[in-house]
Formats: structure tokens, C-alpha cells, sequence
């Protein structure tokens, strides 16, 4: 089984961001310099077109396009070879299912595929409402962003991983968040009620608001993103 990082969070945080250090610190000059790879940055551009597509949501595409918008300038693009644990066993089955959903998730899931290895997967502690086997059934990870493949300390690019039948626990939000599912999930924003939804489903969740999200019968796999507080 693949050990992964993990620490615990402190009450009321933000369960998505559990990093265990500061991010790097990036000159300004230093932004743009470097070459992202093909893999990551055609994935980039795939997952960035759902997110802007007429079918989403205003505020999610909004959220999207402010972090697509800087993602035209690299960060610092983290060299490959150095030891990281293994992605979490089950993703196989979750990027196969998003490889058999169509034309367009199928280079999807050949890109994501060749990303997942080179990923510093996490795990975060329990919290309210969680599956009873949580800590055994999740991980997360950042592609671009603190701790990504891609460091930088200006936006997140992450992605979810649960297998079948797990809650993630209730949190709130930092900031404005949005979201793509690139597999069958289940969602509560806020006060509202529960919701299915399908692979491609766009949605977003404002600062300061709850989040929930849950699988059944599938795995989840979720890609979300955000700008980091102006400073």
C-alpha cells in the first residue's frame, strides 16, 4: 500500500490545504522563465476549456478564468527524479472509468495518467461528518501551486481522490474555489441540499462557505482551483 504525507490540521481549517511548509518564495523576474511540461500544461488547457465552456457556471468560470489567466506565466517547475510516495491504489480505476466517458475526457485521463506519479500526495486529518474509514480512503494533491510539480505561491491547482463509498469531512472554504468532477459525485454548498452530479460537472463554493463532497459506487476524482490571498 502507498504511504502517504499527512499531518494533522488545526480545528476550522481548510482541509484542502494542509501543507506542511511555507511555499517557495518565486522572484517576480523568475515568473515565466521556465517551460511547463507538455503533459501538465495540455491538461491545463483541457480541464481550463470545461471550466470556461458555455454549460458552467458564471462564477465558477470567473474563478477559473482568474487562475487560467495566470497560469499564461510558469512558476517555479519542481525537477523530476526525487522520491515521493506512490498515488493512491484505486486512481487506476478512476481514470479508467473518466478514459471510457468520452472523446475529450479520454485525453483527460491519458494526461492526468501521466501526472499522477509525480504528485505529492497528502493526507489530511478526520473532521466533522467524515466516513468512519477516512484517513485509509482519501488523498489529495497539488499540481500547481505550493508543494505542486509546479511551485508557486500565487494559485492552486489541486485534485481529489476518494475511493468508493468515502465522505470528505465538512469545512469551510478560504477562498473562492472552483471545481470540475471527472467522476460521479455527490455535493452539499452551504446550507443547500444535496446533489448528484455527473463527470464533467462544474460547480464552485465561495470563502467562507461549507463544503461537502461524497462518492458511492465510483471513485471520486475532482480537479479544483483558486487565487491565493492578494498580498
Amino acid at each position: 500500500m502507498a504511504r502517504l504525507v499527512g499531518r494533522p490540521n488545526k480545528p476550522g481549517s481548510d482541509l484542502l490545504l494542509n501543507d506542511d511548509e511555507k511555499p517557495a518564495y518565486i522572484r517576480l523576474h523568475d515568473i515565466g522563465r521556465e517551460r511547463r511540461s507538455r503533459p501538465l500544461q495540455e491538461f491545463l488547457n483541457d480541464v481550463g476549456g470545461l471550466m470556461l465552456s458555455a454549460e458552467a457556471p458564471a462564477v465558477a468560470s470567473f474563478v477559473a478564468g482568474k487562475v487560467l489567466q495566470r497560469l499564461l506565466k510558469t512558476g517555479k517547475v519542481r525537477p523530476e527524479g526525487g522520491p515521493l510516495p506512490g498515488a493512491p491504489e484505486g486512481l487506476n480505476d478512476a481514470i479508467g472509468h473518466l478514459a471510457k466517458s468520452g472523446r475529450k475526457y479520454e485525453a483527460i485521463a491519458g494526461q492526468f495518467q501521466s501526472l499522477a506519479d509525480k504528485l505529492l500526495w497528502r493526507r489530511g486529518r478526520s473532521g466533522p461528518f467524515a466516513s468512519l474509514n477516512f484517513g485509509n480512503t482519501h488523498s489529495h494533491a497539488v499540481l500547481v501551486g505550493p508543494g505542486g510539480m509546479e511551485e508557486r505561491a500565487d494559485l492552486r491547482v489541486g485534485v481529489i481522490y476518494m475511493d468508493r463509498y468515502t465522505r470528505f469531512p465538512d469545512h469551510v472554504q478560504t477562498q473562492p474555489r472552483a471545481f470540475i468532477l471527472l467522476s460521479p459525485g455527490e455535493i452539499c454548498l452551504g446550507n443547500s441540499q444535496w446533489f448528484s452530479a455527473g463527470i464533467g460537472t462544474v460547480f464552485a463554493n465561495d470563502a467562507g462557505q461549507s463544503f461537502a463532497i461524497r462518492c458511492t459506487a465510483r471513485p471520486l476524482l475532482a480537479v479544483w482551483c483558486q487565487v491565493e490571498r492578494e498580498t
